[in-house]
């Protein structure tokens, strides 16, 4: 869950317009070297502006241990290291994950020694979950630091429904005892402060890319259900401009385009296709996924992705498919030969083949029938995982829900938001077993009123069972996740 802002409407509110919405060592995806420029069928590929190369980020993270004057961290010593190795470590942590999917472009650091400092005892007690007062506390107790994160472990509390809780976008996230075992609710999170917001996924009609159905989350990145072994969306990488000019293909007219698997190693090659979707100012982003065990994609599905940025904003950007997820057969947006067509705007993306090494999708625009593709064989990496049901246990907001009071955000701690108690699936924490039904939470994410607010929960409710909450509040709307744990997972 992230302190931050993410849009969390009702059905259909969200149906119609969704948004105002790994491995360590991986070659950099978007290093700034020179890749082909397609050019086909007399078509020359151009890219959009925002493809302009994002800055070199460095990010003086801190990490603060709290006891609160009624509660403490019941294993503060493990809390310690579990931060330090999953917020800073050489391998599978906050610091590698982000370096590997900018292209080193936002660099993780410690801000001061080993990043993490604690525990302190604010002069507070966590009855309230009051965020910002302990946000207040927490940045006193190290008045000597300098940093640009601040992240706060705190006591396990029934009064905060969240496992963890993030600014969008923001400065601030909020851990309770244990999230930090989880690198998936640690991505999650920092990905809530750098403005992503929880990707969903839809259902189109035949015809348009407009008013789809509610289908859970996509699957495809930590910020839709997909846990710590899948790298971001390539519209989340758009958003941050960690995809190069030359990695973004923008046709004119009708084409075929080559998509090399938006995180294989290297440089070469278009990972993602944008194109303007009629007169809205929506986009849309075409991707290609293939599991590789040497990459940060080491669990996702196979398969061309087709997404919705309302408004060009890419980082509240919406799967759409043609046909109904399936956690037993987990594929792209395409279940089919069947082409994806908005026929309002002419335009129309197919699947002509995949491999394991790409895509060819063939990009139609303007009058004039898309031709069904043949399709090839598709060959699956040789070091491709199975996807297995088990490996996601993230936020899905209900159908129906409230919307949430609007406030606007208040940095550096948000302000109070009416929040609406939510389903499972929005963070992904492999090895953690799915609900077999959403379990709601009465939604108070915050007693003093935190507005902006993303988070992930975790409140315990049954031996075995963290309640978590994925409050996504950009500024309007939160969410609520409960996540199962093992047995062996000790209660906090």
């Amino acid at each position: 869950m992230s302190h931050s802002t993410s849009s969390h409407r009702s059905a259909a509110g969200r149906s119609a317009e969704l948004s105002q919405r790994r491995k360590s060592g991986v070659a950099p995806l978007l290093a700034a070297t020179a890749a082909a420029v397609l050019t086909l069928s007399g078509t020359v590929l151009t890219t959009p502006a925002l493809a302009d190369p994002g800055p070199q980020t460095t990010d003086r993270h801190v990490v603060v241990l709290v006891n609160f004057r009624n509660a403490s961290l019941a294993h503060a010593d493990a809390d310690r290291e579990a931060a330090r190795k999953n917020f800073f470590g050489s391998a599978d942590s906050l610091t590698t994950y982000y370096a590997a999917n900018s292209g080193n472009r936002f660099g993780v650091v410690p801000a001061k020694g080993d990043g993490v400092f604690g525990p302190f005892t604010l002069d507070m007690d966590g009855s309230g979950c009051e965020t910002s007062k302990m946000a207040e506390l927490a940045r006193k107790t190290i008045p000597d630091v300098t940093y640009d994160h601040l992240s706060i472990v705190m006591p396990s509390t029934d009064a905060c429904q969240w496992w963890g809780l993030g600014m969008q976008p923001g400065n601030v996230t909020w851990f309770q005892e244990g999230a930090v075992e989880s690198q998936a609710a640690i991505f999650h999170e920092i990905g809530h402060n750098l403005g992503f917001a929880h990707e969903e996924r839809q259902v189109c009609p035949a015809g348009a890319f407009t008013s789809c159905s509610e289908d859970g989350y996509s699957d495809r990145t930590p910020m839709g259900g997909g846990g710590e072994k899948k790298g971001l969306s390539a519209p989340e990488l758009m958003s941050r401009k960690w995809l190069t000019e030359q990695q973004i293909a923008a046709p004119t007219s009708t084409t075929t385009v080559h998509l090399t698997p938006l995180h294989a190693a290297g440089a070469s090659g278009v990972r993602a296709v944008d194109l303007p979707l009629g007169t809205t100012g929506d986009r849309i982003v075409v991707e290609y996924r293939t599991p590789d065990a040497g990459t940060l994609d080491k669990d996702v599905a196979q398969g061309v992705d087709v997404f919705r940025a309302p408004h060009g904003n890419y980082e509240h950007s919406v799967m759409i498919g043609n046909g109904r997820h399936d956690e037993k057969s987990v594929v792209g947006s395409f279940t089919g030969s069947a082409a994806l067509t908005d026929t309002a705007s002419g335009l129309s993306v197919s699947v002509v083949g995949m491999t394991a090494d790409g895509a060819d999708v063939r990009i139609q625009l303007g009058a004039g029938p898309n031709p069904t593709p043949t399709p090839t064989s598709v060959t699956a990496s040789p070091t491709a995982p199975a996807p297995t049901a088990t490996a996601t246990a993230t936020a899905t907001p209900k159908p129906g829900s409230a919307t949430p009071t609007q406030q606007a955000p208040t940095a550096p701690a948000p302000t109070s938001a009416t929040k609406p108690a939510e389903d499972v699936t929005a963070i992904g924490v492999t090895g953690s077993p799915r609900p077999a039904a959403p379990t709601t939470a009465s939604a108070s994410p915050t007693a003093n009123g935190d507005s902006a607010l993303a988070s992930t929960g975790a409140k315990v409710a049954t031996p075995g069972l963290i309640g978590a909450a994925l409050v996504a509040v950009g500024g309007s709307a939160t969410i609520l996740l409960r996540r199962r744990r093992t047995a062996q997972h000790r209660k906090h």
